[in-house]
């Protein structure tokens, strides 16, 4: 099936059947896109018939859907609502699954603790109902996270357990735990190598390698292997024969890994494959040769706006420029990291204040249902004390973050949070000597919208406008609504001309929307200005110039890009 639209057959019952079915199809083919629309189509129809159990799958095909397109907030919100559906159903093996599905998302936003308390609930369901495959993915779920957290050792008890379990699972779960395995024991070699422990390095190093070798013919396998995971295996056996002192055999293998990301366009994967090269010469003593390295790999990391590993490249890239005599560089770098750091502990704050209104507003929902007595009966041992309590310090600190600092409307920051946030933003890029883009961004001939289709449609278009100017933003830019139709975005460590790039998309994707869904005849477009801090700015100076190059591209004839460089877009 090439379209979103599932043929028409027989009524809502039977149009569920067929989106389901195509969702499904979707998520196979890895057409993520498609899949999320059908999914969200199914949700909304699922929810009108009052269909939980299909309610409960097209949720999960979202949350699945997100999962794959790296959209983990996305995907941890669907799977709250999951979770939700799937206990008031009293689906154990359901709830256990999505949770796991969500341990990943939340981790990879930097909610380990989250993580881990949901995959302790699913480790429970699984022990209660005996489900080897489910204990297996929950097992490897948890050692996913402690390697995230640096805490290596501990990965590995995990993953040994999980690999106990593997024994008779598909060569999926099989190839996950054995390359897991060999990546974590990176890790775990140059932890135990700080420490002194080189005999103990070494035979994690030797261990490794098996363990990578085996992955690589599981990668290979011809009925089952796939071009990522190869690249994933290859990149993992490369590293550890660097760590085992073969550096032309280790550089090879991160090379073919290379050759495969770019052949496909695992853009990420490509990254990691640049940063890991540049820690083998590194680790040669190649010093010169490894800051080449780690500077391309840091130009990608931000093109694609990864913050986790740009953290990783930023370090070694001090330590590499240390090494070559580069003092003064290497200070800078350092400082850089310091920022960089502060930026993602920036975010993770915010997705985390984000996430404590989702649930609070999830469990208002359910407490308000109509079968909202069978879900209580999973609470009943709970302390209602407690529970009061604790609902209600949640309800108060969401109500008083969203009072404070986000839009009623939109849910973006509102005007009192980016006039917080904005200048904390431009002090951490002056510490950092880092780059700042501004965009200022309008809704054109907003009050005609109004005046032909009423307020409540325009309210609709801010809110869509919204959603389509946050998704093409990253974690950790600042997405606000100063007021009326017009909207902020801060996108730190940006230049001009990715800044352009951003700008350019939101522009195209909202004049590309099917606006026809909120009324027939309806079209809406953008304009908006860019602007990127130079030496001596305060807040006030980027929002007028973004602003001047905003209405130079309403002058211009709106539906356009303005960068006070002259370019447009």
């Amino acid at each position: 099936m090439n379209s979103c639209e599932p043929p028409p057959a027989g009524g809502p019952p039977a149009r569920l059947t067929a989106l389901l079915a195509a969702s499904e199809e979707a998520l196979e083919a890895g057409r993520c896109e498609q899949g999320i629309a059908l999914s969200r189509e199914a949700v909304v129809l699922s929810g009108a018939l009052g269909d939980r159990r299909r309610e409960a799958k097209a949720l999960v095909l979202l949350a699945r859907q997100f999962s794959e397109a790296g959209e983990n907030e996305a995907c941890s919100r669907a799977c709250d609502q999951a979770a939700q559906v799937l206990r008031e159903l009293d689906d154990q093996i359901g709830l256990g699954e999505i949770l796991v599905v969500q341990a990943l998302a939340l981790n990879e936003l930097g909610l380990s603790e989250e993580a881990l308390d949901g995959l302790a609930v699913a480790r429970e369901v699984a022990a209660r109902l005996n489900d080897r495959p489910l204990l297996f993915w929950v097992l490897n779920r948890i050692a996913v996270v402690h390697c995230g957290r640096q805490d290596h050792r501990r990965a590995r008890e995990f993953q040994m357990r999980a690999l106990e379990l593997a024994a008779g699972l598909d060569i999926h779960a099989r190839f996950c735990i054995i390359n897991n395995i060999a990546d974590n024991s990176i890790g775990l070699f140059r932890q135990l190598r700080d420490e002194g422990l080189d005999a103990q390095a070494a035979t994690i190093v030797a261990e490794g390698l098996d363990y990578a070798g085996r992955a690589v013919e599981l990668a290979e396998d011809p009925s089952h292997g796939t071009p990522y995971r190869q690249a994933l295996a290859q990149d993992n056996h490369g590293m550890l024969l660097a760590l085992s002192g073969q550096t032309e055999a280790g550089l090879a293998a991160i090379g073919r890994a290379r050759r495969i990301s770019v052949q496909h366009g695992f853009q990420a994967m490509e990254v990691a494959t640049v940063y890991h090269a540049a820690c083998a010469l590194l680790a040669r003593g190649d010093a010169e040769a490894a800051t080449g390295e780690l500077t391309v790999a840091l130009e990608r990391a931000d093109a694609l706006g990864e913050l986790t590993i740009r953290l990783q490249i930023v370090l070694e890239l001090s330590r590499a420029l240390e090494a070559a005599g580069r003092f003064e560089d290497a200070l800078q770098r350092y400082k850089e990291f310091v920022a960089t750091e502060r930026q993602m502990r920036s975010a993770v704050s915010a997705t985390r204040a984000r996430r404590l209104e989702q649930l609070v507003e999830v469990d208002h929902a359910r407490l308000d249902a109509a079968d909202a007595r069978t879900e209580s009966q999973l609470y009943r041992a709970r302390s209602r004390e407690l529970e009061a309590e604790i609902l209600a310090l949640e309800k108060m600190a969401a109500d008083l973050d969203r009072r404070a600092n986000v839009d009623a409307l939109t849910r973006l920051s509102n005007r009192h949070h980016i006039e917080a946030e904005l200048p904390r933003m431009l002090e951490a890029a002056v510490a950092g000597d880092l780059p700042l883009s501004l965009a200022v961004l309008d809704i054109d001939h907003f009050k005609h919208v109004n005046d032909t289709w009423g307020h409540a449609a325009g309210d609709e278009v801010l809110v869509v406008v919204a959603e389509l100017l946050q998704r093409s933003c990253r974690v950790g830019d600042l997405v606000g609504r100063l007021g009326g139709e017009e909207f902020l975005v801060a996108l730190p460590g940006l230049n001009r001309a990715a800044a352009l790039d951003v700008c350019r998309r939101v522009r195209l994707s909202v004049q590309d929307h099917d606006w026809s869904s909120i009324r027939p005849g309806l079209r809406v477009t953008i304009s908006a200005g860019v602007t990127l801090r130079t030496k001596g700015d305060q807040m006030r100076d980027l929002v007028e110039r973004a602003d001047a190059q905003l209405y130079r591209a309403k002058r211009g004839g709106r539906n356009r890009v303005e960068c006070d460089q002259g370019a447009r877009g």
